[in-house]
Order: C-alpha cells, then sequence, then structure tokens
C-alpha cells in the first residue's frame, strides 16, 4: 500500500491566528505620514477648544482684595466701576483669626463690584471616588465631558448650565470636523496597509478622504439624531404627566415610551462600543456611506461582542509596551542632542535648561532668543508627535479590528479593500479611447 505524504512547506500564520495582524498597527502607527497627521489632529483639536473657551466664557470680574478700605480702592479704581459691600467678606474681616495677645485692629471694609456674586462657602470636598459607569448611570456624562475639557485644557472653572452645554457641543463638533478628516486619513491609510499589506501615499489618502468626507463625519451624528427623533414621543407622552387626566392617558401610551426608551438606549450603547469601526467601514469598502458605516457597525458590535472584546484586549497587550518603546525612545533622541550641545558649544547647558523651562532668556542677544525659540518649537513638536502616537495607534488598531470583525461575520478576506485601480479610476469612454490609442500605437 502506497503511503502518500504531503511536505509542509510553510504556515501561514495570518490564517490560523488572524488577530497577529494588528501587530501591524504599530508599524502603521509610528511611521511617518500618519504621525504627521495625528499630530496635526491634537493641535488642531486644542486650538479649536482654546478659541471657543475664550469666545463662549466671559471673563471673570476682578474681585478686589479683602481688608481694603473703600477710600484705599477709590484711589486707585476709576470713578466708574461701583463697589459695594459684602456681608459675607465684611464679617470674615471682622472677624480674622488672630492671636489673642496680639490688639485686634479697627474693622475695614471689604468691597467688590456690585455685579459680583460671591460663591457660597462650604466644606472642602474630595474628587468624586465613583466610577466612570456609575456617573453614566446617573446621567453625569456631561460633568464628565467638561473634566475631560478641563483635564486637556488646564482651567478649571466652575460655568453656568447655558455655556457648559454650549462648549460642550462646540467642542464636539469641532472633533467631528477635524477627525473627520485627519483619523479618516489615518483609517484609510491603515486598511490598505494592514488588509492588503501594501502602502498609500498621503496624496492619495486625502483624494479618497475627500470624496467621501461628508460621510466620515454624519456618521456618529446620524445615530444621535435616531436617539432625538426616539425620544420626542417620551417627551410628548410626558407633557400629558401635568394634569390629572393626562396621568391616566398617559399610562395608556406609557408602552410607546417604554418602546422608545429602548431603541433609545439600544442605539446609544451601539455607538458607544462601535463608534471606532465607523471610519475604516467607510473607507475599507466601495459602498462606503453613513448607511454602510451604522449597520455594519451595529452589527459587528451585537454580533460578536466576545471576539470584539479579546481584539480590544490584544490591541492593548500591543499598545502599552509600544507606548513606552516610543517615549523612551524620544527622550534617549533628546539626551543624544543635549549631550552633543553640552560637548560642543559652551552656551548649550543654557538652552538645555531653557527648553526644560528652568531659566529664561533675559539679556540674550535677539537673535539667540530667536534661535533659542525655534529650537523649543521644534522640540515641543517632537514631543506632540510622540504623544501623538496614541492616538495614531487607536485608528490604527480599530481598522484592523474591523477587517478582523468582518471576517468573523461576514468572511470577508482582509485584503478585500477597496482600491482605486484603472476600472474605477476611468470611465468606460475613458478605457475605449485608452484601449484605441494603444492600439493604433502598436499598429504604427
Amino acid at each position: 500500500m502506497a503511503n502518500n505524504y504531503d511536505t509542509v512547506r510553510g504556515v501561514d500564520w495570518r490564517e490560523v491566528f488572524p488577530w497577529t495582524a494588528l501587530t501591524r498597527a504599530f508599524t502603521v502607527a509610528v511611521s511617518i505620514p500618519v504621525l504627521l497627521l495625528a499630530s496635526f489632529g491634537v493641535g488642531l483639536t486644542i486650538s479649536g477648544w482654546a478659541i471657543a473657551d475664550s469666545l463662549l466664557i466671559p471673563e471673570q470680574p476682578a474681585v478686589a482684595p479683602a481688608g481694603v478700605t473703600t477710600g484705599e480702592m477709590e484711589s486707585v479704581t476709576p470713578q466708574e466701576t461701583i463697589f459695594t459691600e459684602d456681608p459675607a467678606l465684611q464679617a470674615a474681616v471682622e472677624a480674622p483669626l488672630i492671636d489673642s495677645r496680639e490688639q485686634i485692629p479697627e474693622p475695614v471694609a471689604a468691597v467688590q463690584p456690585a455685579d459680583y456674586a460671591v460663591p457660597a462657602i462650604g466644606p472642602i470636598t474630595e474628587d468624586d471616588p465613583r466610577s466612570v459607569f456609575e456617573r453614566l448611570l446617573v446621567g453625569e456624562g456631561l460633568t464628565l465631558l467638561g473634566d475631560l475639557h478641563e483635564m486637556f485644557m488646564g482651567e478649571d472653572r466652575d460655568l453656568d448650565a447655558k455655556t457648559s452645554y454650549a462648549i460642550c457641543i462646540v467642542d464636539f463638533a469641532w472633533l467631528l470636523v477635524v477627525w473627520g478628516f485627519f483619523g479618516a486619513m489615518i483609517t484609510r491609510i491603515a486598511v490598505i496597509r494592514i488588509g492588503r499589506g501594501e502602502k498609500i501615499g498621503l496624496k492619495e489618502a486625502m483624494a479618497d478622504v475627500r470624496k467621501k468626507y461628508i460621510s466620515y463625519v454624519m456618521s456618529p451624528l446620524f445615530v444621535l439624531v435616531s436617539c432625538f427623533v426616539l425620544s420626542l414621543p417620551i417627551v410628548l407622552i410626558s407633557l400629558l404627566l401635568n394634569f390629572d387626566l393626562g396621568v391616566l392617558l398617559a399610562s395608556l401610551l406609557w408602552i410607546v415610551a417604554i418602546v422608545a426608551s429602548i431603541g433609545v438606549a439600544v442605539l446609544l450603547t451601539g455607538l458607544f462600543f462601535g463608534w471606532p469601526l465607523m471610519w475604516p467601514t467607510i473607507s475599507a469598502e466601495e459602498a462606503g456611506d453613513v448607511y454602510e458605516a451604522t449597520s455594519r457597525t451595529f452589527a459587528y458590535t451585537f454580533q460578536a461582542p466576545v471576539q470584539y472584546l479579546f481584539y480590544v484586549l490584544i490591541s492593548i497587550v500591543i499598545w502599552v509596551p509600544s507606548v513606552m518603546l516610543v517615549q523612551n525612545f524620544t527622550s534617549l533622541a533628546e539626551q543624544v542632542i543635549f549631550s552633543g550641545m553640552n560637548v560642543a558649544a559652551e552656551e548649550g547647558q543654557l538652552i538645555q535648561d531653557y527648553l526644560t523651562g528652568q531659566v529664561s532668556l533675559d539679556g540674550e542677544s535677539q537673535s539667540f532668543v530667536m534661535g533659542a525659540k525655534i529650537i523649543s518649537g521644534l522640540h515641543w513638536f517632537a514631543h506632540l508627535m510622540a504623544d501623538a502616537f496614541c492616538v495614531g495607534f487607536f485608528f490604527s488598531s480599530f481598522s484592523g479590528i474591523y477587517l478582523l470583525l468582518r471576517r468573523f461575520v461576514d468572511h470577508t478576506p482582509l485584503d478585500e479593500v477597496f482600491v482605486i485601480d484603472d476600472k474605477t479610476k476611468y470611465g468606460l469612454e475613458d478605457l475605449i479611447q485608452q484601449t484605441a490609442e494603444q492600439s493604433a500605437e502598436s499598429t504604427s
């Protein structure tokens, strides 16, 4: 009996372990085009938020120091500015905490602008110990957005409800405008690099994104608008609760409110977990639009949640050492520059101290200060690129996750990513003309 054996010449590990494709997200994120796109996106985001703050947040009126008399304030204050005495500050000034052995000074008037409201003095509270999920359950999503905004902008200001809503809306809209372009370009580069193993230039990626830019921006908004429409029956039924007979009518229609609330909860859940998949969907599919992004995102999120969670955990495992590597590499390169400056230039230590914020350049020449500021700006941009690596890796990894989920749910190969070739780049008339020209050249 003849023995028929097949020789194993190699193992396609990408087919055996398809999640290994996520390792390509690191190579995409550290590429110069992606680092530049992420850096410009982060810079524009922070700049836009700063401009929104300056336009929407009114300037706080100056508060007169406690213990200043009315005569002293009139001597340094314009006549048109009116100050009034405040009882809270006046009581604090008249009863200071001092040693009983010292002589108690005469009370003085504490004054402040007439339109300034003194906040109530309360006990010092510590940071909220509740988790993010617990705060979301009790409806403190806007508060979390405000905390995130203050963390990025480095300021802590108490704002009224109208201003807080306005800032949240403007910041969210600016995020969509900025990352609907820069994030979309990163995902377009990533799906081609991870799926097909090919490279794509910035010019070609920009041309692809420009055609579908409205779809990138409107995909998350479409879900939010749908939630708003589903919420209208709940609001209308709730209006009936304002009078007695309306309560009876609302009870008969309450099933509609329950169904609408379930629909809103499903949409918000799918948006919260699936929005990072929307832009890779538009970038990878030929017919990528708002409907395609929404349908595929919700389908993959709810049909394959375990696989989705597994791929996210794999991305986190890759991301942690990647961040350490990029940050340490940046620090090493900077230290090499500092060492070279100290060896070759006498003013190297001064420039190094200026870059680290330890000294100022008072007394130096104008050309020296200008050159030092240019060097400082270049170092700042290098650090920005190192920090923006996280953003580039986020979009790149979720592009790979989308391709893997599509493979698991729809059994679509990873390399099936839409690219512009001759058939799609040219129309039928252009192809006929090009074929005729080639035939004429070959005949001649």
